[in-house]
Formats: C-alpha cells, sequence, structure tokens
C-alpha cells in the first residue's frame, strides 16, 4: 500500500502533539495547582466526628490484621519465561495490538468518508432513470468512498500502532520517547517500501524527525511529580 494521503499524516502528527502537550503541561499544572490547594493554610478537612464513630473507627484500625500476599501459583512474570515463552508473547500481544488499531482505524475511517460524502449525496447525481436507480447509486458511490478512506486509515493506524507495540517488545517493555519515535520511524519506511531505499531513507528522517520534533527534542519521559511548582490562580 503505498502511502498517498500527506493530509492524513498532518492529523495524526496533530493528535499526537496535542496528547504529548496535554501530558507535559496541563496535566502537571492541573496536579501542581491540586496540591497547593490541599496544603493551602486554609483549606482542611472537618475532623469532627461523634465520640462513638471514631471509637469505632479506631477499633476497627486496630481489629485488621496484617493482610500478606500470598504467592501465586501459574502465574509467570515476562522475565521469568525462556526465549520461546517470550518470543511467543510478544507475538501474540503485537499481532492483537495491530489487529485493534486497523479495526479502529477503519470504523473512524469509513465513518469519516461518509460524513464527508453527504453534500454529494444530496446534491450530485448520477444520472439515473429512475429514483430508485438513482438513489441506490449514490449510496453505492458513498460507500465507495467511505471503505477506500477506511482502508486507508485502518493501515495507517495498523502501522503506527502495530510498531510502537514491537518496540516496545523487542527493548523488554521499556515505555518513553524512544518508542514513539522509533515506532514512526519504522512507520515511514513501511509507507515508502516501494519508493526505493532512497524514497525510504527519506520517509524514515521525516516521520522520525517529526515525531523527535513533537517530544520536545528528550527521549526520555519526564515524571509528572518533578515538575517545578508554579502557583495557579482559580
Amino acid at each position: 500500500m503505498k502511502f498517498r494521503c500527506p493530509s492524513l499524516l498532518l492529523i495524526v502528527v496533530c493528535l499526537l502533539a496535542t496528547q504529548t502537550a496535554f501530558a507535559r503541561t496541563l496535566y502537571p499544572v492541573a496536579v501542581t495547582g491540586y496540591h497547593r490547594r490541599r496544603s493551602a493554610p486554609g483549606h482542611h478537612r472537618s475532623s469532627v466526628l461523634p465520640v462513638s464513630r471514631r471509637t469505632t473507627r479506631q477499633s476497627q484500625e486496630r481489629a485488621v490484621p496484617e493482610v500478606v500476599d500470598a504467592p501465586q501459583s501459574g502465574v509467570h512474570h515476562s522475565a521469568e519465561l525462556g526465549l520461546v515463552g517470550r518470543i511467543v508473547a510478544g507475538a501474540v500481544e503485537v499481532a492483537v495490538s495491530t489487529g485493534l488499531e486497523y479495526v479502529s482505524g477503519f470504523l473512524g475511517g469509513y465513518t469519516l468518508g461518509t460524513v464527508t460524502d453527504v453534500p454529494r449525496l444530496l446534491f450530485r447525481t448520477t444520472s439515473q432513470p429512475t429514483f430508485l436507480k438513482e438513489t441506490s447509486s449514490r449510496f453505492v458511490r458513498m460507500h465507495g468512498k467511505a471503505l477506500k478512506w477506511a482502508k486507508t486509515w485502518g493501515g495507517i493506524s495498523a502501522a503506527f500502532g502495530g510498531f510502537n507495540v514491537l518496540i516496545k517488545v523487542v527493548r523488554g517493555g521499556k515505555e518513553d520517547d524512544w518508542n514513539s519515535i522509533l515506532s514512526s520511524t519504522a512507520a515511514g519506511v513501511f509507507f515508502a517500501r516501494k519508493e526505493g531505499p532512497q524514497g525510504m531513507l527519506r520517509a524514515a528522517v521525516l516521520y522520525g524527525g517529526l515525531m523527535y520534533v513533537i517530544h520536545g527534542g528528550t527521549f526520555s519521559r519526564r515524571d509528572p511529580s518533578r515538575y517545578v511548582e508554579e502557583p495557579i490562580d482559580f
């Protein structure tokens, strides 16, 4: 499948940029403001309870025994699996994730293709002799466009999502900015696979470079708790 829809790439980049901006700015600021309000001098929770309720709660806390996690038999972590087990588990995870991404992109593309073709359905004729044939012809035309969009969006979604999971599996389950950058690079190579080595190299640099810029040129995902606290007004 040759990649022929650069506008879809822009949509994907915008969505990823919005998600990254929210994770790096809005969420840490909201968490910081919440903790600052909780720690403000004028903010406190009421601790006035009836004596009987406090006594009952204290007795219940003393009566609760210490819970010790019992060993679970049959549960194997990825580190405890052998080489064959890790390969099989990784292959299943990649296959399932890629399939789900394709279905999600397929449904989204079909929906968008249908919605954008509504004006043509209502106002552009197909020159059929009868009303029934005319209506049927218009809906068939709409279905053809929606199906084309669905396949394109499904392939794009499956490529990005599948390579992202594949990179995570290859790296032993580690999740950071490298996953997005490397998976986007691999997706660019996949989309340009019919354009020769030079085209594949250009696509790899384009997709990987865009993802690098979106993530701010850093390869480690920062912890929101490490952000510097800044006062905000409510």
